[in-house]
Formats: structure tokens, C-alpha cells, sequence
């Protein structure tokens, strides 16, 4: 059991609710980071992908869902960085490269997965997708350290440690460069709503934010934030059965508007 937050570092910390799926949550009165305590383990293995079952009891495989997933999940990014002027793109989790697949072949692209499967799938569907390994519990190597821009998209929820994992992060990231950010906001309506019925609560989601802790690690580590986005009403759950569900919070809440945060920080040093 943590005593202490392991955002901030704060001692300030009390239970909140147990999820769903019983996983204990604790949240620092401090800097309001919801976070598993003790945490549960999680296997990202082939199973993950190709047959996890969802928050709502579907099973789903993830390989062929492509399309679906640029559409909900990577659209606005991929839109973004295809306005910039082409250069060298990191995607730090970038599970089965789907958001660097739909980026133009100009840029020079780059990924990581703690996941073997799905490096074994990106290797075997997209051979531009140059494939590197990488712990941000360390500091990444020189050569990996002046991206014009980072991704990390629904990464930092996965992580224990989320303070060291950004710091980390934020050295791949050249001088005026672009850092995304996309995760779980547990200050959204929704989730203050459901509580544990959030539907992002669980599945390995150990270090859960809001957009005002979240936004405090960008300019912590000299970024400036440019954007903020919260994707839901371009994307297939924006339906009358989802709005509905919002009355019943006995059940896991559906998705919705804020339940995600993209940020966006430009480097300023």
C-alpha cells in the first residue's frame, strides 16, 4: 500500500471508492490524483488485443478495428499533425500503430509498446514504422531525445510512477516542439457522476488526472499549452443511447463528453 501520492509526493491521501471491478482508489487532496492503491497488475498480452472484453461486457478484437479507432480515438491528432511540416514523430504506447499508420510517410515515425504482440503486428503491417525500445523509467537515450513531436496517447494512466514517466517523457521533445497527451479525465461530469462506475477506471488504469494536475505536469517541464480537446461529439458515441445511459449510475457509466483529455504543449526550452 502507497503512503504517500505518487504524483506529488504529498501524504495527504484517503481512500476514494472501489471501481467496478473492485480495484481500491485512493486521491491526494494535494494535487486531486485519483490513483490504484494497491495496485493491480495487468497482462497486455495477445488476448488484450485481439479479445479483451469491454466496460460494457463486449468482446472486442482490436486488430481489425482500424478504422474505428482513427475515427474515435486518433482523428483529431492525426489531423493535427498533418498540418505541421514533416519531421520526426515519436508514438510512446503506440499499441498497434494505428495513429502513425494514418500519418503521411514524409515524416520520419517512430514507436514503442511494452506490448510484444503488437510489435509483432506493426512489424508485420507496417514496415515505415521504425520499432525502438524504450523505458521511461530511465532517461531515453541521446538519439532519442529531438522529436519535433511525442505522442502519448492513453499511456500515463498505465503508469506508477506518472511524475518520473513525464519527466522522461518530456526529454524526447525537441526545443519548440510538440508533446500530446491523451488520458482519462476523472474531473470530467461523468466521472464525478458514476464515481467507481467511471467506465476508464480499472483495466490498468493505475494514475488517473484532471485537467488541472495534468495540465500542471506540461508547464512543470517548460511546456506551453496550445490545445485542449476533449473528443467525443465527432465520433460514433455520440448517440441517444449513451445520453440515456448518463441517468443510470448503478451501472458503468457510457462514453461521453470529457470522459478524455487531449493536451497539447509546445517546448519552451
Amino acid at each position: 500500500m502507497k503512503k504517500q501520492c505518487p504524483l506529488c509526493k504529498s501524504q495527504k491521501i484517503n481512500f476514494e471508492f472501489n471501481d467496478y471491478k473492485k480495484n481500491q482508489y485512493w486521491k491526494c487532496s494535494s494535487c486531486e490524483l485519483l490513483f490504484q492503491n494497491p495496485v493491480t497488475k495487468y497482462s497486455y498480452n495477445e488476448n488484450y488485443w485481439t479479445s479483451a472484453i469491454d466496460p460494457d461486457g463486449n468482446e472486442k478484437d482490436q486488430t481489425i478495428m482500424k478504422d474505428f479507432k482513427i475515427k474515435n480515438w486518433y482523428g483529431d491528432i492525426s489531423k493535427f499533425v498533418k498540418k505541421l511540416k514533416p519531421g520526426k514523430i515519436f508514438d510512446v504506447g503506440c499499441g498497434l500503430g494505428f495513429l502513425l499508420s494514418d500519418i503521411s510517410k514524409t515524416w520520419e515515425k517512430y514507436g514503442s509498446d511494452a506490448s510484444k504482440f503488437a510489435i509483432s503486428f506493426i512489424e508485420d503491417n507496417y514496415n515505415e514504422i521504425i520499432i525502438k525500445e524504450l523505458d521511461l523509467e530511465k532517461p531515453p537515450p541521446e538519439n532519442l531525445r529531438n522529436f519535433d513531436v511525442v505522442v502519448c496517447y492513453h499511456v500515463i494512466e498505465h503508469i506508477e510512477n506518472p511524475d518520473l514517466f513525464f519527466k522522461h517523457l518530456s526529454m524526447m521533445v525537441k526545443k519548440n516542439g510538440i508533446l500530446i497527451v491523451g488520458t482519462p479525465n476523472v474531473g470530467s461530469f461523468v466521472a464525478k457522476r458514476f464515481k467507481g462506475n467511471f467506465r476508464l477506471l480499472g483495466i490498468g488504469h493505475l494514475s488517473l488526472f484532471n485537467r488541472n494536475n495534468l495540465e500542471g505536469l506540461f508547464k512543470k517541464k517548460n511546456f506551453k499549452i496550445i490545445k485542449k480537446e476533449y473528443p467525443f461529439f465527432k465520433t460514433d458515441y455520440f448517440n441517444i443511447k449513451n445520453i440515456f445511459k448518463i441517468f443510470n449510475i448503478k451501472k458503468v457509466s457510457p462514453p461521453f463528453y470529457g470522459n478524455i483529455i487531449t493536451m497539447y504543449g509546445r517546448r519552451e526550452i
